[in-house]
């Protein structure tokens, strides 16, 4: 484990490890401790794959707690941190996220198919064989970036320019799948939609996905599925 200073009123604990839904849950754990302790001066506390940010007031800790450096004591208060975490094999019931490939639905998919040599039954095979997790949240409300799907659909590249993805857009960068929750220009490479809502803007727990949750794809026919307004993605 790593700990630095992120500027003056933040500090990063990097774990040093493979992403992994073990890792996922360590950091999880990790910020439910802190939470519990309730800390006044601890502002934020942010995950990401294999990091965490906690961002404090120093200003607070030296004029009211009396700490004369803000930092250090951060890094002793981490360094003392004894967590027994037990990581359970038996893992929740996955969300089960329906996903129309391909067409207007996926635009990219039939370039991706010819980039990776395979067919489309191939693709949907392996794609929906993966057990996802919930590896990181960002880009937007309630985006979740997906870690476990099969090596055979890595890619290194994106789309050749910037296109209109709808949210509900189900997205490959790299190693992992996202699923879009707001409308937006990227140059994702976009394999499908699903008309299940992510993203709840009017409610306080706005986000139906968590960190750590598992996700399986269920392929089906655009006919299965109340599709709504979906818009075609466009360039």
């Amino acid at each position: 484990m790593k700990i630095y200073s992120q500027g003056d009123q933040a500090i990063v604990i990097s774990i040093e490890k493979k992403v992994s839904k073990d890792l996922t849950e360590d950091l999880l754990a990790l910020r439910s401790y802190l939470n519990e302790k309730n800390y006044s001066f601890i502002i934020e506390i942010v995950p990401t794959e294999s990091d965490m940010m906690i961002i404090y007031d120093a200003r607070d800790m030296i004029k009211h707690h009396h700490i004369q450096s803000p930092f250090l004591y951060m890094k002793a208060l981490i360094e003392s941190i004894k967590l027994e975490i037990k990581h359970d094999n038996k893992t929740q019931s996955p969300f089960q996220i329906p996903i129309v490939y391909g067409d207007e639905y996926g635009p990219d998919l039939e370039s991706l198919l010819k980039h990776l040599k395979m067919d489309e039954s191939q693709f949907k095979a392996l794609h929906t064989g993966s057990d996802y997790f919930v590896s990181m949240m960002g880009y937007s409300p309630g985006f979740p970036y997906l870690t476990g799907m099969h090596k055979k659909l890595f890619v290194n590249h994106t789309s050749k320019e910037k296109k209109f993805i709808p949210a509900g857009s189900v997205v490959i960068e790299g190693k992992k799948c996202g699923i879009v929750t707001t409308d937006t220009y990227n140059d994702w490479l976009v394999i499908g939609y699903t008309p299940t809502q992510l993203f709840f803007p009017n409610k306080d727990d706005f986000s139906l996905l968590k960190l750590g949750d598992n996700v399986q794809f269920i392929a089906k026919d655009k006919n299965e599925l109340d599709l709504g307004d979906f818009k075609t993605c466009q360039s």
